[in-house]
């Protein structure tokens, strides 16, 4: 089955009404390494009658003066993300008008337009204006909702959770092994 994208306004515009019910996690998923695939196997494996989704975003809006740049590219997280037997890929571009939205309002639309039956979240996923909104945040949100939500604990290397920043760390210092044993 090939893996459907879906821009940010399309789906706030018509849902997803072909999907009966959704596994559904959110992030930017840069290098889809071995945390965020744990995440992802969690909503791939919860029920087989669910659409496995993914909210990402179409850049990574973390940037900063110590950024050291992507790990992956758009398409290659996509082909990524399919074969680890993601259904459907919600996008967003990440706009000033985006960035100001309050988390638990971001949740509200995930869960009204997304026929969400099971969330989960990584254990330091943030989201929503200032970060405000964290794991617990998340998981209280959709069991007052009668949602199933589980926070999926960080995946270690060594003494240290593997991260995004952690591999690109270990790229710029020309440790390819351990980028390579994180990224899995």
């Amino acid at each position: 089955m090939r893996m459907q994208c879906l821009a940010w306004p399309q789906f706030l515009e018509n849902g997803l009404p072909k999907y009966k019910r959704t596994s559904m996690t959110v992030g930017i998923f840069d290098g889809v390494h071995r945390g965020h695939q744990a995440l992802i196997k969690r909503i791939v494996s919860h029920n087989a009658g669910y659409a496995p989704v993914i909210v990402t975003f179409r850049n990574n809006h973390k940037t900063n003066n110590k950024y050291q740049g992507d790990i992956l590219t758009f398409q290659q997280k996509m082909d990524k993300l399919q074969k680890l037997g993601i259904q459907l890929v919600i996008v967003i571009d990440f706009t000033k008008e985006f960035m100001q939205m309050d988390g638990i309002k971001f949740l509200k639309i995930l869960l009204r337009h997304g026929n969400v039956g099971f969330f989960a979240a990584g254990s330091d996923f943030r989201c929503g204006y200032e970060l405000k909104t964290g794991a617990a945040e998340i998981q209280r949100f959709f069991a007052s909702n009668g949602i199933p939500a589980e926070v999926v604990p960080q995946v270690m290397e060594g003494s240290l959770p593997i991260s995004s920043s952690r591999i690109r760390s270990a790229i710029a210092a020309g440790d390819a092994a351990l980028a390579e044993k994180m990224l899995g």
